[in-house]
Parts: C-alpha cells; structure tokens; sequence
C-alpha cells in the first residue's frame, strides 16, 4: 500500500511521517523520488532520492515506467516511476509519501493498478495556526503570504482525501494515523461504531442505499480513537451502504483520544456481515 500525505503547507506532514518511520521502522518507508542530480551531504541512496543518470531517466521514460516528471534547478530531472514503486513494495511496508494536495489525485490515476492508494489529508481547523507554524520554521513572509492564498483551494481539495486527520497534538496524530494505516492493511477500513452511536438497522441502512442510487454522495463520517480501535462516532448507517456498494466515503479524526470509548456490540466478523462484505 501506499499512503499519500497531503495537507497545507506548515501542517506537518513530514513531522507525522518521520514519526511513523522512527517509532515503526518495520511497518513504513519513504516512497523515493528519482533524480538526475547530484547527491549532497548527508543524503542517502534511497532516501529520498534514487539518483540517476539523465541518460537513464530518459529511458524510463521511453518505457513508460515514469508516471510523472518534471526538469528543475539546472535542468535536472525529477520523477515518480512504476519500478521504485514495484521494487519498494516487495519488502512488504507501507510506503509512505508527502505530496501535494493534487498529487494524491494523480497517484490515485496512474498507480492503482500496482497497489492500493490511500490519501490522508492532515489539517488544523484554524489558518493562523499554519501560518505561526510556518513562522516558527524560519519561512519569510512572502512566502507565507503565498501559501495563506492557497488554503481555501488547498482545504477544498480535501474533500477528494480517504482521511482527514486534525493535527493538533504530535502524538496522538501519530497514534491515530499508525492505527488507521494499520487498519487498512489488515480490514481494508472496516470500523465498527461507537457504543453510542449504535449499530444501523436494515431500514436506516436501505434509506442510505436509495440516496446512493440517486446519485446522492454520502456525507463524511467521524472517527475516534480510544487508544487502541478507531470508532464510528457517527454515520454508521451511511457508512455500511456505502461499503456495500463500495463507494468512496471519508473518515474524518478529529477527536483527542479517549480511552473510556467502546465499541458497539458487535464482532468485526459480524459488522462486516451486516455490510455483506468479506471481513
């Protein structure tokens, strides 16, 4: 699988993604880029570059193994290619990638015949928060200026994201996001619903289908995390019609965790009965 982080600029990102490596070094890796340029000081092979020769990258181009390049500083070329993703994901991690917020839509197009793409859009519900982020980073203010005027297209983007995760405190980002790539991995984003939430009946179940059939996009719904489970807050209704007619559906996480959260009774085996998929 790869998981494509996407967000406005100064959200943190590459703060979660180093995070996963260092406390999961056996579950995630960086999905590298290639390039024609020269190593500098203190990269590696690999990490995050794959470095090669323009000669090289122009045959791969040729191939058709590069799904999107680019010439920058120099004219030195830079580019995703098929064969890094197909040689990273046999050692069997996650790979991890930071992009912009359009790219997700175009790995999402040229890559999913190899693996499943997952997009994970991490936000803070207030700009100046990015913008002070940005400050306490050393950006100059034109700069910052310039990525403030992208906020409305960049949070309108999100919309397109599989997650939406708030990313308020360090830790708990990164326990939610490990749990939910976790789940991905394992149940294919099967969540049971909150205790409090209940679980659906057929009838509430059948009136999300037909809205389905009318063309009717369901709403997000919303997840919590109680240390060890990611919940159904809400929307578990629209959630299992979804599933069963295997519609897009976001997830949105944005409560702190809490431990005292229970999940409905109901086996994951059962749940997903209920939502005629295989658990």
């Amino acid at each position: 699988m790869l998981a494509a982080f996407v967000g406005c600029a100064g959200v943190g990102k590459n703060t979660i993604i180093k995070e996963l490596i260092s406390l999961y070094p056996e579950r995630y890796e960086i999905f590298p880029t290639l390039t024609t340029r020269a190593m500098r000081e203190g990269e590696v092979e690999g990490n995050p570059y794959h470095f090669v020769t323009k000669e090289r990258f122009r045959e791969l181009i040729d191939e058709g193994e590069i799904y999107e390049w680019q010439i920058i500083h120099d004219n030195d070329y830079y580019g995703g290619s098929r064969q890094v993703l197909r040689h990273h994901l046999a050692g069997g991690k996650t790979l991890i990638k930071d992009i912009d917020v359009l790219g997700a839509r175009t790995y999402k197009e040229k890559l999913s015949d190899i693996t499943k793409i997952l997009s994970v859009f991490l936000y803070v519900d207030n700009l100046n928060v990015l913008l002070d982020r940005m400050r306490l980073r050393g950006d100059n203010e034109e700069n910052i200026q310039l990525r403030a005027s992208r906020f409305p297209m960049e949070m309108e983007t999100s919309k397109e994201s599989d997650y939406m995760v708030s990313n308020d405190i360090i830790k708990d980002t990164t326990d939610e996001v490990n749990c939910l790539l976790m789940n991905e991995n394992t149940y294919g984003g099967l969540y049971r619903p909150l205790d409090a939430a209940g679980i659906p009946s057929e009838a509430e179940i059948a009136i999300e289908l037909q809205k389905l059939e009318n063309g009717i996009a369901p709403s997000p719904v919303e997840l919590v995390f109680n240390g060890s489970e990611l919940l159904l807050k809400d929307g578990a209704a629209a959630y299992a019609a979804a599933k069963r007619k295997n519609a897009f559906i976001q997830k949105k996480i944005r409560t702190l965790t809490d431990t005292s959260l229970v999940s409905a009774d109901i086996t994951l085996a059962d749940w997903a009965r209920l939502m005629q998929i295989d658990a």
